[in-house]
């Protein structure tokens, strides 16, 4: 029976979500091709049809993972950040937080791009592209800010770095210290003080 392009793109993305899975159990060397194969309930040759080598499999999950969850995150239109900028910057530090405590598959990736890529040579700078769209997509909600605040002392673009380099930070803490992350019940008030401290300066 011949396979539909639609039966080969689920094995694809199972295949993606079981490699960030066994990444951040096994470590780059434990999370064989057939443990990867065996989590995603696929054969060994449906692994080998879709990804020659483990790097490649590395550099896709990656890539997948972090584009996947930019679309999630950026669900607002960047036109719709304009009326409460600050607010919709808070929400998505504090879902970005909540993912990493809460999404096993969001934590995965975490772990795997903290732990796993950097001992990996030849990974593909395709997880810096997708990161480097959300900085595109903060940098372009934040612009709104100048709006209201006409001389900012930081522009748009150096906020949405700093952004980025928090979100980063907390990607390293929840892989390292995730008892160092805000808790669900301070949450909110830690990002949206940290959020007024970045719209004021």
């Amino acid at each position: 029976m011949r396979r539909t392009a639609e039966d080969a793109e689920k094995t694809r993305l199972a295949l993606l979500e079981a490699a960030l899975m066994s990444f951040e159990e096994k470590g780059w060397r434990g999370a064989t091709f057939e443990h990867i194969a065996e989590r995603a309930g696929v054969t060994r040759g449906a692994l080998n049809h879709h990804f020659r080598s483990k790097t490649e499999l590395l550099s896709a999950a990656l890539e997948w993972g972090w584009s996947s969850y930019g679309n999630r995150l950026f669900t607002a239109d960047t036109a719709d950040t304009v009326v409460d900028p600050a607010g919709w910057l808070t929400s998505l530090l504090v879902e970005y937080t909540t993912l990493l405590q809460d999404d096993p598959l969001f934590r995965a990736l975490a772990s795997t791009t903290v732990l796993v890529a950097p001992q990996v040579s030849g990974t593909s700078p395709d997880k810096t592209a997708a990161l480097d769209g959300w900085r595109t997509r903060i940098a372009d909600a934040l612009a709104a800010v100048e709006s209201i605040r006409p001389t900012p002392a930081l522009s748009a673009e150096t906020s949405a770095g700093m952004v980025l380099t928090f979100l980063q930070g907390l990607t390293v803490t929840a892989v390292t210290r995730p008892h160092d992350l805000p808790q669900p019940d301070d949450l909110g008030t830690a990002m949206s003080a940290l959020v007024r401290g970045l719209l004021t300066m």
